[in-house]
């Protein structure tokens, strides 16, 4: 038993190769999901968050989003810029006029052909482009705003993807070397007969119960490596691995609460979109109460008509003669609409809209300040629990070693022995779980305050 003893004390000291802890995870996953390249891709937390930041789905699709607020501000019509029209009519129409239905119903027709173009300029719409311009400006504000919160989303959710498989494996070599060493000592009794049976049906009893834990560990590895593949985009095909082999603690000094609050309160995402949102209200309100104003423009025409064969026309000249003409035209064009009921139903309710988006703001500063303030206390509390774990496996390695002492000499059981491995066991995979969470909460941390994933 002496043997299990020592490769337990030792296992911080010699943990297995980097080799062996992760070939058992990825050699299932090769039997799982098939042959993988030659290629390998090698990346860690800073370049898997690089990496989501330019090829994950759903922030490429947030630049779509992106591009269509900037295709609605280039269809906000521009004064200066010219607006032409066209149109083309083609016909029957009765040869002769001067007793147009019976010609047309004898079947005594000619081809009625007109072409029209007309182009006009804007001169003045009396603020109403300048605001619109502004609104399409505000939304693509939005739009971009949006996608960083989505990149801030996405990074968080790797950061803790990637931490879980650095814990994962953490705890496989634990597990891993308490399971090895078990074994050893279940083939010593074996080999030497005399012994209690029953100690020896517990060892193997609590063999079993550790192998099924590296089954466990082995799963999450692999599932967590799946699933960071797919928030990085890498192809199925290609070999991934991270490049970090131990899970450690971020060595970061959390500033004072009041910095981080004011970080929060210019940086978040979701502050800003509310801001942006709330000055659209405001110009929406401008535009409704400028919407009565005229439009001033100039124009002008071309306009060509031609009938072959036509009689009995009395017209003396092509502008009057609705068949064969040719006339052309410049002018300046003033043009509105004033309904006072509907307007003022629009402008109340633009003020409406207005008062709720700064309620809602001002709930969302109360909100966002609460998450931030939870986002703190976890990544204090995270600090204090890694000590507290510390100090635990202190405690469970000395009660090792004295349950050890007295099982050596009759004086314990080896129920006690086996309670004493399994204590030691848990508090070290709590120390593991320790780093892992404060680790995330110093991500969810940064998320929360605002700041750009590295």
């Amino acid at each position: 038993m002496k043997s299990v003893l020592i490769g337990l004390v030792v296992l911080r000291a010699f943990p297995l190769s980097a080799a062996e802890e992760i070939n058992s995870a990825t050699e299932k996953a090769q039997k799982f999901w098939g042959p993988r390249s030659e290629e390998i891709l090698i990346l860690d937390l800073k370049e898997c968050i690089h990496r989501a930041a330019l090829f994950n789905g759903e922030i490429q699709a947030a630049d779509y989003d992106i591009e269509t607020a900037e295709a609605r501000k280039d269809n906000v019509r521009k004064i200066g810029i010219p607006v032409a029209e066209y149109e083309y009519n083609v016909g029957p129409a009765p040869r002769d006029v001067s007793n147009a239905v019976e010609s047309f119903f004898t079947g005594d027709l000619t081809v009625f052909n007109r072409v029209k173009v007309g182009v006009g300029v804007p001169l003045q719409t009396f603020g109403k482009v300048k605001t619109g311009k502004a609104l399409a400006d505000l939304g693509i504000m939005a739009e971009k705003e949006k996608k960083m919160g989505k990149k801030a989303e996405i990074g968080l959710k790797v950061a803790q993807l990637y931490n879980g498989i650095l814990l994962a494996r953490e705890v496989r070599r634990l597990i891993k070397t308490a399971k090895d060493e078990l074994a050893k000592e279940i083939k010593k009794r074996e080999q030497h007969e005399g012994g209690d049976p029953s100690e020896l049906l517990k060892l193997k009893l609590f063999h079993a119960e550790i192998e099924r834990r590296v089954e466990e560990v082995d799963k999450k590895e692999i599932m967590a490596k799946e699933a960071l593949r797919v928030l990085i985009d890498v192809d199925p095909r290609v070999r991934f691995e991270i490049k970090t082999e131990r899970l450690e603690p971020q060595l970061r000094t959390l500033p004072p609460y009041e910095k981080i609050r004011e970080e929060a309160l210019v940086n978040r995402s979701d502050l800003k979109q509310l801001d942006i949102l709330y000055e659209v209200r405001q110009k929406k309100l401008t535009l409704e109460k400028r919407l009565p104003t005229p439009n001033l423009g100039i124009g002008a025409f071309f306009e060509l008509g031609r009938t072959p064969g036509i009689t009995g026309l009395s017209a003396t000249d092509d502008y009057t003669d609705p068949f064969n003409y040719t006339r052309a035209g410049i002018g300046l064009r003033l043009k509105g609409e004033f309904d006072f009921r509907s307007t003022a139903s629009k402008i109340r309710e633009a003020k409406s809209e207005l008062m709720k988006t700064q309620i809602q703001r001002e709930m969302a500063h109360e909100g966002s300040l609460l998450e931030v303030k939870e986002a703190y206390l976890d990544a204090q509390n995270a600090q204090q629990e890694i000590v507290r774990a510390e100090e635990a496996g202190k405690l469970s390695r000395q009660l090792l070693f004295l349950t050890q002492s007295n099982y050596d000499i009759g004086l314990a059981e080896p129920k006690d022995f086996v309670d004493a491995v399994q204590s030691f066991l848990e508090t070290r995979g709590k120390y593991f779980e320790a780093l892992f969470n404060y680790n995330v909460a110093l991500a969810k941390l940064d998320q929360k305050t605002g700041r750009k994933p590295e």
